[in-house]
């Protein structure tokens, strides 16, 4: 039973860790002006992405609009224009970085006891993350 409980945390692990690095690394291939997001192949850049449905039908951002781009600029380390583009995204960024690192470790040292103040910091900057998202999305049509 206790073989079977530390895979499955492993796992998990090793899920949240993937999850928080596609997105990081991915970012570092790609570049942006701002607008578009574009990925160079063969000395050429090409448009990737697809329009926002969200953006196209009602003209407002959808709260999930300048994310990737975001993550593109604190990848370039410009963090300014990251959180001009999407507040939530430029705290996303920092908020996988974490995860790698504390995810890298809980698979390394499995035994390690983590104090239950950091599981709450990082709930509690999920949450963050989810109202500052919240709040921009909303102050948008005022």
């Amino acid at each position: 039973m206790l073989k079977h409980k530390f895979n499955n945390e492993i796992i998990i692990h090793i899920t949240i860790l993937l999850l928080c690095l596609v997105p990081i690394l991915t970012s570092f291939f790609l570049s942006t002006n701002g607008s578009t997001t574009t990925i160079r192949f063969n000395g050429n850049f090409y448009k990737i992405g697809l329009p926002c449905t969200f953006k196209q039908i009602t003209g407002y951002n959808c709260p999930s609009c300048g994310m990737t781009r975001s993550f593109i600029y604190m990848s370039d380390l410009n963090f300014s224009e990251a959180f001009k583009l999407n507040k939530a995204g430029f705290l996303l960024y920092i908020f996988c970085l974490i995860q790698i690192f504390y995810r890298i470790v809980r698979i390394l040292k499995p035994k390690l006891s983590i104090h239950r103040s950091f599981v709450r910091f990082q709930a509690a900057f999920l949450i963050l993350i989810g109202i500052v998202d919240l709040q921009t999305f909303i102050f948008q049509f005022f």
